[in-house]
This record gives structure tokens, C-alpha cells and sequence, in this order.
């Protein structure tokens, strides 16, 4: 259950100062009738007054004006769902989980940084169907769904050394993404022309999963790529961490030189480029979804079946009616006792 206008129910707290108004109203009645005079006297003269009737007419009262304030509440009880039409795309995110987005010159680090900016997106959005490929040496993936809450689950304590093998695969994520997309494809019927679209989240440094050739298998199937180049251009450390999250000290290569990452930008150009899609840059200065958001609201969406909206009954005209209910009664009971019939000497 739930209230539509849940203050309503402030208004209930109106009803224990009716039972304590009622209380000394009640208690004031007696304590003067004790000081008419004669306690056998005043007896007799409101015998025909009953006190049991008050109380049951004080006692509607004090129903109807709690029914009245939580009719102005506005109750619903959940009733059945029904899976709401909506418009939307489909748009798998591929985002790079390898140790090089550890690096911090994009604060707190590129990879956290990146979490919190899809965060933002999800929340441009409406009913696109989302999917998550986590990538790093292997991909793993998350199928699409328009429960963004459980997108943003998927990768929040998801880090680099949760992949099963290191490096960066920039065309196996591309491919895996391909995957989810042409699946839904061939679920989606009539709706099979639907704009569908990758966004790439990676430095760019990729090792050898040949990441043009896939982005030639994405132009062929019509889905645009939009890449974010997360990373400076000049290069940053790139810190080792223990368990405990410290940083312990950074990536060395064979010959015990630091390893430095630095933004792959010519990879992410052209796979832009050979797919239709655009290149967008997130640094120290500059990280903001709307320009992403920009583009993919220039995406073709067809109407869908969204998730399920649970349709709610209102429950304020019973309540309503049983307050009538309880001011009728309250005016048709009277306070006199009934007589009985008349007895002739």
C-alpha cells in the first residue's frame, strides 16, 4: 500500500486531541452535575439521558475523522502490472576495466571517474535498453535491460583485478557488444529497426584483438560506435594497489622502468570515424555526459514494451463512504433512552 499525499496523514494526529477534547468535555459534565445538589436527585432528573449513547456518538466522531484524513491521504493498493509502451534504443556500454585506467590524472582515478559519469547518463535516459560489456584481456558482459539500478550494481565493485585476464581488447569488447546487439535484433521483430549504438570508454591503448576490423563488422550492421577517450595525452603513471585499496607503488615493465598510459586518440578516431559515431574526451578538465546524451537523442527509437508499471486502486471512496456512514449514524442516534410502553394503574 501506498499514499498518494502521505502529509494527509499529519491530520491524524488530530484524532487523539478529539479523544482527550471528548475526555475533559465528558469529565467537566460530570464534575457540574455533581455540584446541582442532591446526588438521588440529579439521578432522577437525567435518567432519561444515556451516557452509553454519548459515548458511541463521541466514538463515530473520532472514526469518521480519522477515515476523513486518511481518505485526504489518498491510499492505493497495488493492483496488476501491465508492461508500459515506451520509446527507446538500444546502446551497449563498453567500458575498459585494464589496471591502465587505475590512473589517477583524471581524479579520483579514470576508472572511477568513468562510473560516475555513466551514472549521470543512465539518468538521461528513459526507456533505452542498456547492456554493460566490462572489458579488460576478456570481456564480461551484462545483458540489456531498461533496470538501470541494476546496470549501475553490475559495475560498481567492479574492478581490474576481477578480470580474468589482463591487457586491452578493445575489439573483443566491440565484438561482445555486437553479441548483445544483434540478439536483439532477432528478438525484437518489427522493431528490428531500432537505432542501436556502442559507447567506448577506454584509454585506447589496445594490444592485439584488432579493434578496426570489428569496427568494420559494426558499420556493416549500422551500429554506431561512440568513443570517450578517458586519459591524458601526455601520459600517466599507473599506481599498484594492495588490499586494503593503498597504493603500494606503480607498474614497472621487464626491465624495471615505470609504465606510463597515455591516451590511444588515432584507435578511438577511427573506429569513430569507419562506424558514423563521434569522439568524445574526458580529462582533468572536462568530463560531462551531455554532449554524449546530445548524440544519442539523434538515434532513431521505436516503442517498446518497457518494464512492467504496477498499477495501483484507490482506496479513498470506501473510506469516504464509511465516513458518511458514521455521520448518519452519529445523527441518528439520540442521546434519550428508549421508554418502554406505558403501564395503566
Amino acid at each position: 500500500m501506498r499514499f498518494v499525499s502521505p502529509h494527509a496523514l499529519w491530520l491524524l494526529l488530530s484524532v487523539p486531541a478529539a479523544v482527550i477534547a471528548y475526555g475533559v468535555y465528558f469529565g467537566v459534565r460530570r464534575r457540574r452535575l455533581a455540584r446541582l445538589g442532591d446526588e438521588a436527585l440529579v439521578a432522577r432528573m437525567t435518567a432519561g439521558v444515556s451516557m452509553g449513547r454519548k459515548l458511541v456518538r463521541a466514538a463515530l466522531m473520532v472514526a469518521a475523522l480519522a477515515l476523513t484524513a486518511l481518505a485526504l491521504a489518498r491510499p492505493q493498493f497495488p493492483g496488476t502490472s501491465r508492461p508500459a509502451k515506451q520509446r527507446g534504443l538500444d546502446l551497449v556500454v563498453a567500458l575498459d576495466f585494464s589496471r591502465s585506467m587505475l590512473a589517477t590524472d583524471i581524479y579520483p582515478s579514470r576508472l572511477e571517474r568513468s562510473k560516475r559519469e555513466l551514472g549521470e547518463l543512465l539518468g538521461t535516459l528513459a526507456a533505452d535498453r542498456v547492456g554493460v560489456v566490462a572489458f579488460a584481456g576478456e570481456t564480461l558482459t551484462y545483458p540489456p535491460t531498461t533496470d538501470y539500478d541494476a546496470v549501475k550494481l553490475f559495475w560498481l565493485d567492479l574492478h581490474p583485478w576481477d578480470m580474468p585476464v589482463g591487457g586491452t581488447a578493445i575489439g573483443r569488447a566491440i565484438r561482445a557488444s555486437l553479441d548483445q546487439l544483434v540478439a536483439l535484433r532477432q528478438t525484437s521483430g518489427a522493431n528490428a529497426t531500432r537505432g542501436q549504438a556502442i559507447l567506448l570508454l577506454t584509454d585506447g591503448e589496445d594490444t592485439d584483438s584488432e579493434p578496426l576490423d570489428a569496427a568494420d563488422e559494426a558499420s556493416k550492421l549500422g551500429v554506431k560506435i561512440f568513443t570517450v577517450g578517458v586519459g591524458s595525452r601526455s601520459g600517466e603513471l599507473i599506481p599498484e594497489y594492495d588490499q586494503q585499496g593503498k597504493v603500494t607503488g606503480y607498474v614497472k615493465d621487464g626491465e624495471g622502468k615505470y609504465v606510463t598510459s597515455r591516451l590511444g586518440e588515432s584507435t578511438l578516431v577511427e573506429i569513430a570515424r569507419r562506424t558514423g559515431g563521434e569522439v568524445f574526451y574526458a580529462d582533468s578538465k572536462r568530463f560531462g555526459v551531455e554532449d554524449v546524451a546530445h548524440a544519442l537523442a539523434g538515434l532513431k527509437r521505436t516503442e517498446n514494451e518497457g518494464r512492467p508499471v504496477p498499477q495501483y486502486d484507490e482506496m479513498f471512496q470506501p473510506l469516504l463512504f464509511a465516513v458518511l456512514l458514521a455521520l448518519c449514524a452519529e445523527v441518528v442516534i439520540g442521546e434519550r433512552r428508549r421508554r418502554g410502553p406505558a403501564v395503566r394503574t
